[in-house]
């Protein structure tokens, strides 16, 4: 999700093809959390707010952050139930322990003192909050290379990185690989291996919108359903998902 307003394909539109599979992808993190959130929310990052189709109907209050005025400006027409903030997340106007609910997808990577960021998630969640991240596998998001080829992020994380720094902060930590899978016709299926065997950073030498129509154009539509999120699997996991609470169960907050 979007913190900054001009990376666009960090909160994609649902109603423009060449976003199909992002948005699939985005909204399989706030379905796959659902079952678990209640109370006061808030999403850091909400881009243009759809992960409260999800997070609204479990909810007693629902507030979303972002950093990008014009995807505010479409959240608040959609939702208008929800309390829209614009403001960076590095500092967040909220007192101590005001939420019991908190995801964050896709926005660590755009932030400079991560450690930071994570204090303030930490300071804001109730003791028994549950807290959801997500962030892209660098392995995957850029190869080898320890220096991110998308221009938008501060850093990238492999998975023992990204564990290590929530387990500095949080009490527990589970890790899930987000990958897909499922039928595909056997065009989709052949077309779909061939773009992944493509090296990583040759794809950077495409722009990112002609990327995503290619890869609309070629590929079977992405489902909900092909959308898996597998813990401690991390090979071919284009993103890093973590579920945390402050404290590990059993221990005095």
């Amino acid at each position: 999700m979007a913190m900054f307003g001009d990376d666009k394909w960090e909160a994609p539109d649902r109603n423009f093809a060449g976003h199909r599979d992002c948005y699939v992808r985005n909204m399989s993190r706030y379905r796959f959390i659902a079952p678990q959130v209640s109370g006061r929310c808030l999403d850091l990052g909400c881009g243009r707010g759809y992960g409260f189709s999800y997070l609204q109907e479990k909810c007693t209050s629902c507030t979303g952050l972002d950093l990008s005025e014009d995807f505010l400006r479409e959240a608040r027409a959609q939702y208008p139930g929800v309390q829209f903030i614009h403001q960076n997340a590095e500092k967040l106007p909220f007192e101590d322990q005001s939420f019991d609910s908190i995801t964050s997808f896709e926005v660590i990577e755009h932030i400079q003192d991560d450690k930071a960021f994570l204090r303030e998630i930490k300071r804001v969640a109730s003791p028994r909050a549950v807290i959801a991240i997500s962030t892209p596998n660098r392995r995957v998001a850029s190869g080898e290379g320890k220096r991110p080829l998308n221009r938008f992020h501060v850093r990238e994380y492999e998975p023992e990185e990204f564990r290590r720094l929530l387990q500095s902060i949080f009490g527990e930590v589970v890790l899930y690989g987000q990958s897909e899978g499922g039928d595909q016709d056997e065009t989709g299926s052949f077309l779909g291996s061939m773009i992944d065997r493509i090296p990583v950073r040759l794809k950077y030498l495409v722009p990112v919108y002609l990327q995503n129509l290619l890869s609309v154009t070629l590929r079977t539509p992405l489902r909900m359903e092909n959308c898996h999120f597998e813990p401690e699997v991390f090979l071919g996991a284009h993103t890093l998902y973590a579920t945390c609470r402050v404290e590990a169960p059993g221990r005095e907050v």
